[in-house]
């Protein structure tokens, strides 16, 4: 420890403090963590003044090390004497130069530790803050929780007196500092709520009303008879929706859910449907609260708020930016996910049949799924067809989603829509993915459902017919294009692919992992690499192994692709009326 001491020391002398605690950072907190403990010792005896020299540390593109330097300063904050104006300053600086990096605030704990282990801090930093109100820094709230801390009722009360400031950024701050204290007098929490709800009125703007949000919730979430001030709170200012506000009531969705009851929780989802599509922050909170609420089975409530926010947005934001909501959904295939396919796709309503591809955008070739028989039941006559040619419309290229919605029809279809159904299966489906499609209904052949059996046997006898008379059409000389037009065709191909490759290689991830160096292959099975060591360099030598994929594309795109695309834009469009 002398040791550490006299280079401590040393180090200040030749100007190069910052360099050596950076040096020694990572190798002391493996150790006996000796250099707060040390640096708190030797600012107090006088060796140096360790707020001088923090407060010139800056956050330059150079020093790497400034959250690692300043994360020293934090833990020997609470542990030094030192002026509180000077110690303000230095944290504000030491703040500020951090940016918008989420570590920017914490040393707003060690600074309140502080002012906690001497009453007359939080009393000075308390009249500083008041004297001179900075715009930049908020060391009012930091000042009465400190104060609090030591004497509740005073400090309290102070800060309600505050409320009535005539500067809006003293009342932000002190409602601020009121929702952050966890009090041990429960006396005063009727006083509080009263206090914010009533600033609420004298001031409400955005940033006054979503800071009171937050606050009083914090406060009423102490006590089990103040949630009627919290209800009253929102109704007052249901028409009041402004950016911040609708954004701290998804922050409250989102992290405070265990102390929210089923009275408020409505009340708060009614406030995010007015969520502008821009404000992603608060769609991904209002996004994780979603999930929460699935999971706990509240599916109608996720269900009636996100199409009330797409009409409020004008259907601007699609379904896929809730993405934890969606995942959870497909953790309940044959259930949630089905149900609201079902819902959206009888809805009528163009976007939310393309929301409904949304909620399987990462299945790129599909997933076996089913509609809900229970919603298609409670529907009239026709609605089979419908929604069989909805799936056909929406999912056409995902053919295994499309056939397995289709299937699910099948054993509730009337008799009258069974031939229709038939000849949507044959055509565009098993004409367009002969490959899988074909697979699919010869599985479904031995299905011990007769009604789906004998589909499944009439539409693979009707294909084989189809296939017999393409066969037939080949052998016309005039349908066929000449020698000198298919190798016309295929030169023309081939430099397409050729330029497509080429541009594919530029965008590919591969190509920058190695720096844009192609590897050709001349003979052999193995493919060898050089790594570069400085001056040296290491053969790799790399076993080739076979690489495929494939993709089945619909053959109709080749032999009709404007009647193909009418037929669809069709199915989709198909009894819509917005």
């Amino acid at each position: 420890m002398d040791e550490l001491r006299e280079k401590l020391l040393k180090a200040n002398v030749d100007d190069n403090f910052f360099e050596f605690i950076q040096g020694i950072y990572y190798q002391d907190r493996k150790g006996e963590k000796l250099l707060p403990s040390l640096l708190a010792e030797l600012h107090n005896e006088g060796e140096f003044n360790l707020v001088d020299l923090f407060q010139g540390f800056k956050n330059t593109p150079e020093n790497h090390d400034f959250f690692s330097v300043r994360r020293v300063f934090e833990e020997v904050l609470p542990n030094i004497n030192a002026p509180v104006k000077d110690v303000a300053e230095c944290v504000k600086h030491l703040t500020l130069e951090a940016g918008h990096d989420m570590a920017a605030y914490m040393l707003l704990a060690p600074f309140k530790e502080f002012c906690i282990k001497d009453a007359d801090r939080a009393k000075a930093l308390l009249d500083i803050a008041l004297t001179n109100i900075d715009e930049d820094f908020d060391h009012l709230s930091t000042a009465i929780e400190a104060g609090a801390s030591k004497g509740e009722v005073t400090y309290v009360n102070q800060a309600i007196e505050l409320l009535s400031h005539k500067n809006e950024l003293v009342i932000q701050r002190a409602i601020f500092a009121l929702g952050r204290i966890n009090y041990q007098n429960k006396k005063l929490l009727n006083p509080v709520a009263e206090a914010i709800c009533q600033s609420s009125l004298s001031s409400p703007t955005d940033i006054v009303l979503a800071t009171s949000m937050r606050a009083l919730f914090a406060v009423v979430s102490q006590s089990d008879d103040l949630e009627s001030f919290f209800l009253d709170f929102l109704e007052t200012h249901s028409e009041l929706l402004g950016d911040r506000y609708i954004h701290a009531a998804s922050e409250i969705l989102f992290y405070d859910e265990q102390k929210i009851s089923g009275n408020v929780e409505p009340k708060l989802l009614n406030i995010c449907c007015y969520t502008k599509p821009e404000n992603k922050g608060t769609i991904n909170n209002i996004d994780y609260a979603l999930e929460r609420i699935l999971k706990r089975n509240s599916f109608d409530d996720c269900v009636v708020f996100l199409e009330r926010f797409f009409e409020l947005s004008e259907y601007k934001l699609s379904v896929k930016y809730f993405d934890s909501f969606v995942r959870e959904l497909h953790n309940h295939r044959d259930t949630h996910l089905s149900a609201l396919l079902t819902r959206w796709l009888l809805s009528k309503k163009i976007k939310l049949g393309k929301y409904a591809t949304d909620l399987l955008r990462d299945s790129d070739k599909g997933i076996s799924i089913g509609f809900d028989r229970a919603c298609v039941a409670k529907e009239s006559k026709g609605v089979h067809l419908f929604l069989a040619r909805k799936a056909c419309g929406w999912f056409f290229n995902q053919p295994k989603t499309a056939i397995s919605l289709i299937e699910s029809l099948i054993p509730d279809i009337p008799d009258v829509e069974l031939i229709d159904i038939q000849q949507l299966i044959f055509h565009p489906l098993c004409v367009s993915y002969p490959g899988s499609i074909r697979d699919h209904l010869e599985t479904l052949s031995e299905s011990k459902d007769d009604r789906v059996k004998k589909i499944a046997t009439d539409v693979l006898a009707e294909y084989e017919d189809y296939k017999t008379s393409i066969k037939a059409a080949l052998k016309i000389n005039e349908l066929s294009p000449s020698e000198q037009d298919r190798h016309t065709y295929w030169r023309h191909h081939s430099k397409l692919m050729n330029e497509s490759m080429k541009q594919a290689r530029s965008k590919s991830f591969l190509t920058s992992l190695f720096a844009g160096n192609e590897s050709v292959l001349l003979y052999g099975n193995k493919s060898i690499h050089y790594m570069h060591h400085g001056e040296q360099k290491t053969r790799q030598e790399v076993p080739l192994s076979e690489i495929s994929t494939s993709i089945e594309f619909a053959s109709m795109h080749n032999l009709d692709p404007h009647g193909l695309e009418n037929m669809i834009w069709q199915f989709k469009a198909e009894g819509c009326t917005s």
